[in-house]
């Protein structure tokens, strides 16, 4: 029984995507990647100084005081105790994780997905590039909901803040590679038109 070897960036110029270098990279995945990280690590401290109620490193006077924030009702998520720290946490995991799975493919690295029989679909980095945007909308509804509660306690919370910006710059991130690739899939079939006729 032959074995499927793992997908090489030409198994993807049948879709029309421009890819990087092999083993490099991209620049918009290394944003993201990176902002996960960091994104990741304000929401660890946040909940580990949620569960130790402990004092936060944040201004407490005046409009800026996370400590009344991250102690309000939308600090948790809704009808539960779990702070919304522990799925900010997960949203930043996969994030990254759906990140470096694009460079995986992307290099020709994705022996893992060999495995599944999904790693010579062509397709692939587009659907990846899909689902990183529907899964950066889902974390700027949250963003939003998060801000709702700010202003409805008229305090900011500087952490959360950054939360939410590194929410919102991945967001545009993700948006910016899945118009490039769709951009890049609508060239390739203009040129394919151009040469049948």
């Amino acid at each position: 029984m032959a074995t499927k070897s793992p997908p090489m960036p030409s198994d993807f110029e049948d879709a029309g995507l421009d890819l990087p270098v092999p083993g490099r990279l991209p620049f918009d995945l290394i944003a993201i990647v990176v902002m996960a990280v960091i994104g990741l690590g304000i929401s660890i401290y946040l909940t580990t100084v949620h569960y130790a109620n402990a004092p936060l490193v944040c201004s407490a006077g005046g409009i800026v005081n996370c400590a009344e924030v991250t102690r309000s009702s939308y600090s948790v998520v809704p009808g539960t105790n779990i702070p919304v720290t522990i799925p900010g946490m997960l949203w930043f995991f996969v994030s990254a994780s759906l990140a470096l799975l694009s460079w995986q493919i992307q290099s020709g690295r994705a022996s893992l997905l060999a495995r599944f029989g999904v790693a010579g679909d062509e397709r692939l980095p587009l659907r990846l590039g899909i689902a990183l945007f529907a899964w950066c909308i889902g974390g700027l509804v949250a963003v939003f909901y998060l801000i709702y509660g700010e202003t409805k306690l008229h305090k900011i919370c500087e952490w959360c803040t950054g939360v939410h910006i590194l929410t919102a710059i991945t967001f545009f991130v993700a948006l910016y590679r899945l118009l490039a690739m769709i951009d890049s899939q609508v060239d390739e079939l203009d040129g394919d038109e151009a040469l049948s006729e």
